[in-house]
């Protein structure tokens, strides 16, 4: 009897075992304690394991092959290379709210103003509002024909945050559970990147212990590394075959996974993001339209993302290889804006993950977005992908420091890296990174050489029509007037206001400070820009400034002659005057007089 008793306690025993760990299978609660070396030593494990290619070449080996078909988990499947449409998601759920949801209670207008304070958004909204509530499905009609591999990998869905709510991070992770297949959702990363407030730590981790659907591996840093670390950090600590990177104030849409991982099956090399909608900071409301994407990820001379119309080049090879669904056709892109992209794992180890070195944020979308074209990469925009993301009112977090210096810090980085000979010439568009320090880049020119990538040159000729190189330049700098010397060409900040607005005239700013404003090129070819536009003459003879591609090059050809100083407009023959007010809101384009009005000097000529 003792010994049934015995063998009865033991199997208990087990049984309890078993669960416990099934429990902590789900739920894994990982104590980061160190400093920026130690998240950069996780990276380095990584990199340095025995079969990655940075090793292999260290030994003289050849890396293997980096385009692998993403390998597919073993599942026993009656037709396992069936095509299924995209995951929809469940709808009507029972409420889930955060603890502290005053949801039946009155709305007050003093507490939304009092939290938007810290948060930058309307957390006390957020907060009533259910974590997972529905969203309608705005995706164009043609992407609901859409079929896919039944199995095409597993993906880790990695957040970020730093002293976050509570409402927006799981959100984030219900839209996610509810709207993804679990054949494909693998897991979460959620790493804390060192918050302080008390939500963001022992209300977070609460959180996490009640999601049993999909596992949670939840990551608390006790030091704040900044981005770039953090989601180098994060990798190491996903299993998935696909890292899906979400900013942690996000709500998926339905059937966004499946278009947004398929480029990669087919092409590991590929990363891809998904169409970014708006969540309303202020009414928490998800404003989405069904009309296909329109734009592409680029950024300017200064390292600035920013959006741009498809060019026409694109939208000729979306119709040629694509037929007649190539308006839901992935999208090849320069940049992407960062937040929202999905990358094979081992792939964004072999890439080289993040430039560690880079401060808190900014400027890191720039640089991976030039390190996958140029070392053998493709970036592609899903259309029929679509979240929504949360724009704050403002930062809601500091930059350890002044915020435009730690984004000069970053982007002077990139500069020295991947600029090769226009490192150069982004000083002299922002002068004051000429002597910041920005520490050692010797790793980072290391890897671009072990990944045999392609020189700058050769990512502005293909991959960013909006760019232009400092050789194919003839006169650029600030554009001083003869006839008011302390005055220069400015654009005023139209520049980013939109499409057909004029440039002016204003005090030359010191040409060791922030000029770009005031700079001004003249191409080889003719062209006269700015640092994001290229400019016409209207029928009114006014100066207008348009995107740098997909335009009509006759009306946009000028010659500059040194000798008189002119700036000529080729198709109508007149040149550019002062006019007779300072400080001008539009430029006119009248007849050549050879007055000093119209005649003009630059910093730099490359006649």
């Amino acid at each position: 009897m003792k010994f049934q008793q015995r063998g009865i306690a033991l199997i208990a025993l087990v049984a309890i075992i078993w669960i416990c760990l099934s429990v902590f299978k789900v739920h894994i609660d990982i104590e980061i304690m160190g400093d920026a070396k130690e998240h950069e030593q996780l990276h380095k494990n990584e990199h340095n394991k025995p079969d990655s290619d940075a090793v292999r070449l260290k030994q003289g080996l050849e890396p293997p092959p980096r385009v692998n078909r993403l390998q597919q988990r073993e599942i026993e499947d009656d037709n396992p290379n069936e095509l299924v449409p995209p995951y929809l998601g469940k709808k009507n759920l029972k409420p889930i709210y955060v603890p502290w949801s005053d949801h039946k209670s009155p709305y007050l207008k003093q507490k939304e103003d009092e939290l938007h304070e810290s948060y930058r958004f309307n957390k006390y909204l957020s907060d009533r509002l259910p974590l997972n509530r529905d969203v309608e499905d705005t995706r164009p009609g043609a992407c609901q024909l859409q079929r896919f591999p039944k199995h095409m990998g597993t993906v880790s869905v990695v957040l970020i945050y730093y002293n976050e709510a509570v409402s927006v991070v799981f959100r984030t992770i219900y839209s996610v559970i509810n709207r993804s297949p679990r054949r494909l959702l693998h897991e979460f990363v959620l790493y804390d990147d060192g918050s302080v407030w008390e939500e963001s730590i022992g209300p977070m981790k609460a959180e996490a212990e009640k999601v049993t659907e999909v596992p949670i591996r939840y990551v608390r840093n006790t030091t704040r590394g900044g981005l770039m670390r953090a989601r180098t950090s994060a990798a190491n600590f996903a299993s998935g075959d696909i890292l899906i990177y979400l900013d942690s104030h996000c709500e998926v849409l339905p059937g966004w996974l499946e278009p947004l991982i398929e480029p990669i099956f087919r092409d590991p090399t590929a990363v891809t993001c998904p169409v970014i909608d708006t969540i309303e900071w202020s009414s928490m409301d998800l404003v989405s339209g069904r009309a296909p994407m329109s734009a592409i990820g680029s950024y300017n001379l200064l390292l600035n993302y920013n959006w741009y119309p498809i060019p026409e080049a694109e939208q000729q090879r979306r119709r040629a290889e694509h037929g007649k669904n190539w308006a839901i056709s992935p999208i090849r892109s320069a940049a992407m804006a960062g937040g929202l992209f999905a990358i094979n794992r081992k792939y964004f180890h072999d890439l080289g993950a993040y430039d560690t070195k880079m401060n808190v944020w900014g400027g890191e979308n720039t640089e991976i977005s030039i390190r996958i074209w140029t070392c053998g990469g493709s970036l592609l925009f899903t259309p029929c992908s679509k979240v929504g993301h949360i724009f704050r009112h403002g930062y809601p977090y500091d930059f350890q420091g002044d915020h435009f210096q730690t984004v000069l810090f970053n982007y002077k980085r990139v500069a020295k890296v991947w600029m090769d000979d226009d490192e150069e010439f982004y000083y002299k568009l922002r002068p004051m990174a000429r002597e910041k320090d920005v520490g050692s880049v010797t790793e980072r020119l290391n890897l671009r050489k072990s990944l045999q990538c392609k020189p700058y040159e050769w990512f502005v000729n293909n991959i960013t029509p909006n760019l232009v190189l400092e050789k194919d330049l003839a006169h650029y700098g600030q554009m001083k007037s003869v006839h008011k010397s302390n005055f220069c060409i400015d654009n005023l900040g139209n520049e980013y206001k939109g499409h057909g607005l004029s440039i002016g005239t204003y005090p030359c700013h010191p040409a060791d400070g922030a000029i770009d404003n005031q700079f001004v090129m003249v191409t080889k070819g003719g062209i006269f820009r700015t640092i994001d536009r290229c400019l016409s003459v209207t029928s009114r003879n006014v100066l207008s400034m348009s995107h740098c591609f997909d335009f009509d090059k006759t009306s946009y050809t000028w010659h500059y002659n040194p000798n008189d100083k002119t700036l000529k407009h080729v198709r109508s023959g007149n040149c550019l005057d002062y006019g007779d007010k300072d400080m001008v809101t539009q430029m006119l384009v009248i007849p050549c007089n050879g007055s000093d009005k119209q005649k003009w000097t630059f910093t730099y000529n490359n006649a």
